[in-house]
């Protein structure tokens, strides 16, 4: 620093004098012009208000990817970082006065480069460990990518692709070359909300199938079932039964203890059966046309008798079936009949079974040449069953629950199609994904799939085949981590969770020397964790994000890595040292005013 400070009329003549005399100082003093400053920071400010818009209005992903990651934004920021070391040259010779400018401007270069270096080489990311599982060496970032593999040399070639952000359109293709290949994927949509379907198709080497429709008109669902006899031949319908496709007729099971009412529109019902009364009351209306269940715990239900003619009811814990119906009740040579169509005294016959356990019910079938033979069961005991063809649809007793025979093959397999599903309320998340097709020099027109996150999808020109994933990316770490134990204590005399502890071990790849580490509430686990690693920001922080009520050998860490830590903390702390030079410590004026 010189310490015979320059007269103000002295300096320009200093600057105006080497600016004629060099062109590289014109270079810097244009570089460091405050023209050129106003440019950048008002472009700078503008995008960060764009992002903060993205932000709230879409997602933090889209302002990422459009801004703070964007290539254009970093090499703003870099020449930033030019313009504000090229504008402290322009003070040279520096004086004393100078010094809180100058410290104060290299923290912001210094700041600046830390940032970029944690965009470039820093993540965010999660890991899920569980007790049981061995450990693990990937880190999965919040980053989406597409691995492509060549057909010809097989290898798995990574391409950074974030769909949701950079959404293709058939207007708007995003085109990749397949390496090592003239093949080139073509994306042409986006949706977030892919629905994946299974259905039964024909095969020549297969197993029998039977393809069911499951529907609850009070519910308004439908769910599609097939079933492969040499494949999943038994499968769980959403925790409210088992299906089980077998290759013999199921075998007769005993009945269950049944009670049998004759109930009348205008008289008392005759009961009769059980030793164990279910005491659910069924009564008919006068005009027979509505039927009223009643419970024991004093609940009851009306339903329209033609709705529930020989379909089982579950109520109070036993099945009610409307057997058969008489609107003008009279006995005849012994046997229930009617003498005319006129609900003059209607009667109808019900069935109410009382199953012993409380396993959950049971559809059993086996496929036929014309169809399929089946017996619905409820604690190993059968409540109803017969034989029903393509087409056709049966009363399963679980709730208002009705299955319909869609298809059923000899040779079948089952297959998976990927559409887009409804649009999802906001809040929700379903799974992403992109169309895509693959096009060669010789083929434009190649079938489009849907490829969606988390799966591998094949796509074909008729000719080649290419397998493409698409997915957050999996980062390898110098390291492998394993849950040990997860703790979630308990405030005294509640069950709200007080802390949640995951006990963790890490190994180091190149060392093979063990590490042990606690990741609780407010307090990271970290590797290396050594006091170098820690002080220069080359060290990975595990903290808890999230935990399995229903596991607890399960537990999910957030991971940060963050290389340029320490020069956003030198930057910082120099920022603060030259602003309280310039406005604190700013020595005194040896000129006196004119």
């Amino acid at each position: 620093m010189s310490n015979a400070p320059l007269t103000p009329a002295a300096r320009r003549s200093l600057v105006e004098a080497r600016k004629r005399a060099s062109l590289g100082w014109r270079i810097i003093h244009w570089l460091g012009s405050l023209q050129l400053a106003l440019v950048l920071l008002a472009t700078i400010a503008i995008a960060c208000a764009a992002a903060t818009i993205a932000e709230s209005e879409f997602s933090t992903k889209i302002a990422q990817v459009y801004i703070y990651r964007a290539p254009w934004f970093l090499v703003w920021l870099g020449v930033l970082c030019i313009n504000l070391f090229a504008v402290t040259l322009t003070r040279w010779p520096w004086e004393k006065k100078h010094t809180g400018f100058i410290i104060t401007h290299y923290g912001i270069i210094i700041l600046l480069v830390g940032a970029m270096i944690g965009i470039h080489t820093g993540f965010e990311g999660n890991v899920t460990l569980h007790k049981d599982k061995p450990p693990l060496r990937k880190i999965t970032v919040n980053r989406s990518i597409i691995q492509v593999e060549s057909p010809n040399d097989t290898a798995l070639y990574v391409m950074p692709f974030d769909a949701s952000a950079i959404r293709p359109s058939e207007k708007r293709p995003r085109v990749f070359d397949v390496p090592a290949t003239d093949l080139k994927i073509v994306a042409n949509a986006f949706n977030d909300n892919l629905l994946k379907e299974e259905t039964l198709v024909p095969s020549t080497k297969g197993g029998p199938g039977v393809f069911l429709r499951m529907t609850s008109p009070r519910m308004g669902q439908t769910v599609d079932m097939p079933l492969l006899l040499d494949g999943a031949a038994e499968k769980d319908f959403s925790g409210l039964a088992t299906i089980v496709l077998q290759r013999a007729p199921p075998a007769a099971a005993g009945a269950s203890p049944t009670e049998t009412q004759m109930v009348f529109g205008r008289f008392a019902p005759v009961v009769q059966g059980s030793d164990t009364p279910t005491s659910v009351t069924v009564s008919l209306s006068e005009d027979g046309r509505k039927v009223v269940i009643a419970t024991p715990d004093s609940t009851s239900a009306t339903y329209l008798r033609e709705e529930i003619m020989k379909k089982p009811l579950a109520a109070g814990g036993a099945l009610v079936t409307i057997e058969d119906y008489w609107p003008d009740f009279e006995m005849r040579d012994g046997r229930p009949a009617t003498k005319s169509d006129k609900p003059e005294n209607p009667a109808a016959l019900v069935r109410i079974q009382s199953p012993t356990g409380d396993d959950k019910p049971s559809l059993v079938l086996s496929p036929t040449s014309e169809g399929i033979v089946y017996q619905l069961q409820r604690s190993g005991q059968a409540y109803a069953g017969g034989t029903a063809k393509k087409g056709d649809t049966f009363a399963l007793g679980w709730a208002d629950w009705q299955a319909e025979v869609v298809e059923t093959l000899p040779k079948a397999e089952i297959a998976t199609v990927v559409k887009p599903g409804p649009a999802l309320p906001d809040g929700e998340m379903g799974i992403p994904g992109f169309r895509a097709k693959l096009v060669s020099p010789d083929t434009a027109d190649a079938p489009l799939r849907w490829v969606p996150s988390g799966e591998i999808t094949s796509l074909t020109d008729g000719k080649n085949v290419v397998r493409i994933g698409y997915g957050l990316e999996l980062r390898p770490v110098p390291f492998s981590i394993r849950l040990v134990d997860f703790e979630v204590p308990r405030y005294e005399g509640t069950e709200t969770p007080s802390n949640f502890i995951a006990s963790v071990e890490f190994q180091d790849s190149a060392t093979g020397a063990l590490k042990s580490g606690t990741a609780r509430m407010n307090h990271p686990a970290s590797f290396p964790g050594t006091l170098l690693s820690n002080f220069t920001g080359i060290n990975y922080k595990f903290s808890q994000a999230e935990w399995n009520p229903r596991d607890l050998g399960e537990t999910t860490l957030q991971v940060l890595y963050d290389p340029g830590w320490l020069f956003k903390w030198i930057g910082s702390l120099l920022i603060c040292v030259g602003i309280t030079i310039m406005f604190y410590l700013k020595p005194k004026s040896t000129t006196r005013p004119s």
